[in-house]
């Protein structure tokens, strides 16, 4: 079973990826499929065709690109078309601009995004989710909030250490945000959780992990995209 880091429209990177994971082994994906990179939509078709022996989670992109249209007086809808976030990438990728309605996305893709992304993935032995927890809560996963498991960084980061949970796996914060540039490519290790977003479409790598032995799987970018 392999967790795999944030893709964020990288479609290079993660065909080749998947090209190295035996095709019946199981994949979880953390999230942030979308956005800043520069196919997203040729990601999300991928990840459709993998659906078969993939668990796919929600990332703060997903959901901030769902409010864009669902809840478009949300905050989380206004922040998604602004530059650095990157939604405006992921309509040039579908060709459509701000003006296109959902519907004018491909009707799997829309199917994609509103039914089969959870918030987090519980297995006897580790939990992945897309940013992290709230320690203080406890370490029954239905009582973290929906926002905190999409956007949590800092407050999970600094206080991982208390976590008397399963071992998590995670994405959303970029190692080079937590170790420095010069080793972006590495993981982040805490005392009971895997850090996997390597920042791909900043010019890091695409990771994947295998949740058992702690195999580690790296596609490093071609380039930065942004």
């Amino acid at each position: 079973m392999w967790v795999i880091g944030d893709v964020h429209g990288c479609i290079y990177e993660l065909n080749q990826l998947l090209e190295l994971i035996p095709a019946d082994d199981q994949l979880i994906f953390v999230g942030d499929y979308v956005d800043r990179g520069p196919d997203s939509y040729q990601v999300i078709d991928r990840l459709i065709r993998e659906r078969n022996r993939s668990i796919f989670l929600m990332g703060n992109h997903e959901s901030m690109m769902l409010a864009y249209y669902l809840r478009p007086n949300s905050r989380e809808a206004m922040s998604w078309t602004y530059p650095g976030n990157g939604g405006l990438t992921t309509l040039r990728s579908y060709g459509m601009s701000e003006a296109n309605t959902f519907e004018a996305f491909p009707e799997n893709h829309r199917e994609f995004l509103m039914n089969e992304l959870h918030l987090y993935y519980e297995h006897a032995e580790f939990i992945v989710v897309h940013a992290g927890v709230r320690v203080d809560l406890g370490t029954r996963m239905d009582d973290q909030h929906p926002e905190d498991l999409l956007w949590i960084r800092e407050d999970w980061i600094r206080r991982e250490h208390e976590w008397k949970g399963k071992t998590i796996f995670y994405g959303h914060t970029p190692a080079r945000y937590v170790l420095g540039f010069e080793q972006q490519h590495d993981i982040i290790r805490g005392e009971k959780s895997f850090g996997l977003d390597t920042g791909c479409v900043y010019g890091g790598s695409l990771t994947a992990m295998h949740a058992r032995t702690g195999e580690l799987i790296q596609i490093p970018a071609q380039r930065s995209y942004i």
